[in-house]
């Protein structure tokens, strides 16, 4: 029979186990879920280390009027039912070398709108949430509400100064444009030695997965 202290120290213990059992469970059922996304690009497909890329600011290119200028990529869900759950943008809050400090915080905004430009969900925050560093640019991942997606829909980042996004500078793909007045422009460099113009890619990630049953299909494939 257990009495007195033993029976404390046992009850304690029993606890310590339940709660580490809950602990594993929660850290196996996050990395699964996260394992399960697939995540879309639309770039040259290379490692960001291998990448010809630089960082640009809308506000760089276009003083203020760039603030309701937006970097956006195209993809296409690979099912039906597909649902974007994470976006990932490399991007630079910047970092002042002379008196050690991060910039203020100020408001990035993240759009995800159908093939048609319509709505379907927007975001903003502070972009020292995703961006700070005090190196170089990171790799900031951002979670919204599952958002259905069908077919081809687009990812806008407005960076409005606050963060520079990566852009690949050659092997364009087709799939990034800026963003304006409801519409999209071809995004494009011009090569100052031979004033040839080339697509660019902007460094934006869509991650997401199918529901469960698209899930089983998948794996029977």
């Amino acid at each position: 029979m257990i009495q007195g202290d033993n029976l404390k120290k046992t009850i304690f213990l029993l606890t310590c186990l339940c709660c580490m059992a809950l602990c594993i469970g929660a850290i196996a059922a996050d990395t699964a879920a996260e394992s399960q996304l697939t995540w879309l690009k639309q770039d040259s497909g290379k490692n960001y280390s291998e990448m010809n890329f630089t960082l640009f600011s809308v506000i760089n290119e276009f003083g203020a009027q760039g603030l309701g200028v937006g970097e956006a990529v195209k993809f296409t869900a690979p099912k039906a039912g597909w649902k974007l759950q994470k976006v990932r943008v490399l991007a630079w809050s910047g970092f002042n070398e002379t008196t050690q400090t991060f910039p203020a915080d100020r408001n990035i905004l993240l759009e995800v709108r159908d093939k048609d430009l319509n709505l379907l969900y927007k975001f903003a925050d502070a972009q020292n949430n995703y961006f700070l560093s005090d190196t170089s640019p990171v790799l900031g991942e951002i979670e919204i509400p599952d958002v259905p997606v069908t077919g081809d829909f687009y990812v806008v980042f407005y960076d409005r100064g606050a963060a520079h996004i990566g852009m690949e500078n050659d092997e364009g793909t087709g799939n990034s444009f800026l963003f304006v007045n409801g519409q999209t422009l071809p995004a494009e460099r011009t090569i100052q030695e031979t004033n040839e113009t080339v697509k660019i890619n902007w460094l934006i990630e869509a991650g997401g997965e199918a529901p469960t049953s698209e899930l089983a299909e998948i794996k029977m494939d």
